[in-house]
């Protein structure tokens, strides 16, 4: 009896953590934000014309220097779009989860040095449309 008490406890708390998992995404590589385009007001992207609108593809020589493919009928994408400063930035993924009925987005975002130029930071990711939620909330994690 103790034993399928511990077993049924497990498993509780095994399904109870289940909406506290992680979803899997995948950095895109290779694009950059349009000049002339407003920065999206809703970081969740879910067409290839919404998308192409919005960024194009920035090929580079080499094995892996195409932009990162999308199956928009498999996937959606999530964009944190910055906006262009003269200031060395990085963006980088750290996680992925649901919380409270939307999907959380954390990034990390570095600064650095002032540069005799301007970029426009971008950070895209995808995601499988099983995992598709309607808000998508992004929470920005200075990095020191």
């Amino acid at each position: 009896m103790k034993r399928h008490l511990l077993i049924l406890a497990g498993l509780m708390a095994i399904v109870s953590c289940k909406g506290l998992s992680e979803v899997p995404f995948t950095k895109l590589d290779h694009y950059f934000f349009k000049s002339g385009q407003d920065i999206p007001a809703n970081p969740k992207i879910d067409t290839e014309e919404e998308f192409t609108t919005l960024f194009g593809f920035a090929s580079v020589m080499g094995e892996s220097g195409q932009p990162t493919p999308v199956d928009w009928a498999r996937e959606y994408v999530i964009a944190v779009v910055n906006p262009v400063t003269d200031q060395a930035t990085e963006l980088t993924p750290v996680s992925l989860s649901p919380k409270d009925g939307e999907l959380v987005f954390t990034y990390n975002e570095a600064v650095g040095e002032k540069q005799s130029w301007t970029m426009q930071p971008v950070l895209l990711v995808k995601v499988d449309r099983i995992d598709e939620y309607e808000t998508v909330r992004l929470v920005k994690r200075v990095a020191h």
